[in-house]
């Protein structure tokens, strides 16, 4: 497997990053600076990209989506995030996903490092949603809800629920399957009139208006890459 692609497919940069970083010798391969296009054996090769960290300048921005703005790659007259950003942040990835009608906090980085932190799967950052249906939420969908369930023939984590209102609840999961509220409150025969993230690991929406941003601090993007818990916690 060649190097960039290597470094692409683990989430550590992207392909395009990961040429400039072994331009710059920023990347090791057992000890020596590697070349772009040089073949590796993932599971001899020592690789190492440190080095990465210490000559770029990392960051982490929470946006507030607004429903009806996508993610990325965006369709005819779609409106993406980084439309609505200023260019020194048009290159950022988002961490995860949002659809299109959903609303609510989205991080975005430029490092991919960073980015496979916070997704990682061993111990997954919960999400925390607010989502209004369009009829009453039953003690029975709750209780279906939160033992866990198969969708799109996968079988999901069980989440956490608390009910705020007849047609009104706070939602806590710790993975993000394609539109998995949507496709979950649809197996309980309930459909979702609004959507929206108000944390993800421990970072807060609080009160951050519709299409603004703004940057995390240091010790934020430390407690991202930290061990997962709770929201906030």
């Amino acid at each position: 497997m060649r190097l960039q692609k290597y470094l692409a497919q683990a989430g550590i940069l992207s392909r395009r990053e990961a040429e400039l970083a072994i331009s710059n010798g920023w990347i090791m391969v057992n000890g020596i600076p590697a070349v772009v296009g040089q073949p590796i054996d993932p599971d001899t090769d020592q690789v190492d990209w440190s080095q990465v960290l210490s000559r770029t300048n990392p960051g982490v921005i929470a946006f507030h989506k607004p429903r009806g703005v996508v993610t990325n790659c965006p369709v005819d007259a779609e409106i993406d995030i980084q439309q609505l950003l200023p260019s020194e942040y048009r290159s950022f990835s988002s961490i995860g996903r949002l659809d299109k009608e959903s609303e609510g906090l989205i991080l975005l980085t430029n490092s991919g490092v960073i980015a496979k932190q916070a997704l990682r799967q061993d111990n997954p950052h919960w999400r925390e949603y607010l989502v209004w249906t369009n009829r009453p939420i039953t003690t029975d969908c709750v209780s279906e809800l939160e033992a866990g369930m198969v969708i799109l023939a996968m079988k999901v984590r069980p989440v956490q629920i608390d009910l705020l209102g007849e047609r009104y609840c706070k939602i806590r999961m710790n993975e993000g399957k394609n539109r998995q509220i949507r496709r979950m409150m649809q197996k309980v025969g309930l459909g979702v009139v609004r959507l929206k993230r108000i944390a993800f690991g421990p970072i807060f929406l609080d009160n951050l208006s519709k299409g603004k941003y703004r940057k995390l601090t240091n010790k934020e993007v430390r407690l991202l890459e930290g061990e997962a818990g709770y929201p906030g916690g």
